[in-house]
């Protein structure tokens, strides 16, 4: 789905004067399986544009599904009624911020979408379910889901501001089950001829390796927890804790907090879209320019996200992080694209050094029940393990946890070597390795 610069110019030039347009064509392919067998196979296309006006201090907002000038002339006269029915600004107000660009020094990122995507055989998705399932024990039941997203961006306003790309993601997660337990293994990246599919049945074979199921173990313990599992964990305290707008309110944990040692020395954080580590992406939502932003460097807090209401906090330019209005996250500048340094263990060490624990392999989820004290639960699932003397020696029943993340992020032990790329519903990329937590901050009860 391409979006044509005349057809933005257009509803622009229907919108007005002071009108931002952020329009997202989605082009998605699915494959859905389970047990063992293809259940779905789907193919959208969707637009989505965003309108945003702001007049003499006065901002109003729509949303539409098309670029047609009947539609947004129906949209326009919506928004010019609301406008006149807001209150005058107050005087004195702080006026709006330029939208032409806060980031001139900066060039647009050139991200390449990649042909393996835009231009890829629907059997290319069998293969790769074939792969999976083919390369499993007979007894095994294989789930899951094969994804291919490219998405067209287009953020531009009535002074002049375009900024176009295309982005490209492939993803496939795959969930085993036998004898009872379950393990899932999910590959995400901007290339789908750069994910080793054929390391998937391995890994799923490896993980249901046949264990005795232990009682459920009561107290402290160590408890690694590997890359899905961090990747939940550090993609959730990024979005609460490392935004300009919750460290300005005194809503962050780390707030006021700047040049402190705020988590484990072993563990440094940034935010950096440009990376090919992780998915890459050029500008947010207002269309500033993705800056790469150190967050927290051996420990210590030394940055946070922002767009251009909060660019005070980040030497008077915003990093690149608007989110879109209307956004069911929440409307404050977020992290997008984290990356957390490796470190030197390789994951035998990292079962060795945890001696007697639990070995968490995927995060359900996290919900936060107190942003402020990073208070979460959560449970566990797929492939958790109870350990003595550094190898797994049963299945350890599924459970839920309660914990402060940064309690947790300050009982770091040792960093994995190894890293892998993630997504979240509310973050682009994520890409971690495994961490070692002391005992202490998880308690199992």
């Amino acid at each position: 789905m391409s979006i044509e610069r005349t057809e933005i110019e257009q509803a622009l030039g229907i919108l007005g004067p002071g009108t931002r347009l952020d329009v997202l064509g989605e082009n998605a392919e699915l494959l859905r399986y389970a047990e063992s067998e293809i259940t779905a196979q789907h193919s959208e296309r969707r637009l989505r544009v965003r309108v945003k006006v702001n007049r003499n201090g006065r901002t109003a907002g729509g949303t539409l599904e098309t670029l047609e000038p009947a539609a947004v002339q129906v949209l326009a006269d919506r928004l010019t009624a609301a406008l006149a029915d807001l209150p005058a600004a107050a005087k004195g107000a702080e006026p709006p911020v330029d939208p032409s660009g806060a980031t001139p020094e900066l060039e647009q990122p050139v991200v390449e979408p990649a042909r393996s995507i835009i231009d890829c055989d629907p059997a290319v998705r069998h293969e790769w379910f074939t792969t999976v399932r083919d390369g499993l024990d007979k007894s095994a039941r294989l789930g899951g889901a094969i994804r291919y997203d490219v998405l067209d961006r287009v953020v531009a306003d009535s002074d002049g501001l375009f900024r176009s790309e295309t982005l490209t993601k492939a993803s496939i997660q795959a969930i085993a089950k036998q004898d009872e337990q379950s393990a899932s293994v999910k590959l995400v990246h901007r290339d789908a001829d750069l994910i080793p599919v054929g390391d998937i049945p391995g890994r799923l074979r490896d993980a249901l390796r046949p264990l005795p199921v232990r009682e459920p173990f009561r107290g402290t313990c160590r408890v690694l927890l590997k890359p899905s599992a961090v990747n939940t964990l550090i993609a959730t305290f990024g979005h609460w804790a490392l935004g300009a707008q919750h460290y300005a309110s005194g809503r962050s944990v780390l707030a006021g907090r700047m040049g402190q040692q705020v988590v484990s020395e072993q563990l440094t954080l940034v935010d950096d879209a440009t990376d090919t580590a992780g998915l890459l992406s050029g500008f947010d939502a207002e269309g500033n320019i993705r800056r790469r932003t150190r967050l927290i460097d051996r420990g210590v807090l030394t940055g946070v996200v922002s767009d251009r209401r909060r660019a005070g906090l980040t030497g008077g330019v915003p990093t690149g992080h608007a989110v879109p209005d209307g956004w069911r996250f929440g409307g404050d500048p977020v992290p997008s694209h984290l990356l957390l340094d490796a470190g030197e263990a390789t994951e035998d060490e990292l079962l060795a050094e945890c001696g007697s624990g639990l070995v968490v392999n995927r995060l359900d989820y996290l919900r936060v029940l107190h942003p402020k004290q990073t208070l979460v639960t959560g449970t566990t699932r797929d492939a958790t393990y109870w350990a003595e003397d550094g190898k797994p020696v049963a299945w350890h029943p599924q459970l839920r946890f309660t914990f402060r993340m940064d309690e947790v992020l300050n009982a770091v032990l040792a960093v994995g070597a190894v890293r892998e790329i993630g997504d979240q519903t509310f973050m682009d990329s994520v890409v971690v390795p495994s961490l070692l937590i002391d005992a202490g901050p998880l308690v199992l009860t």
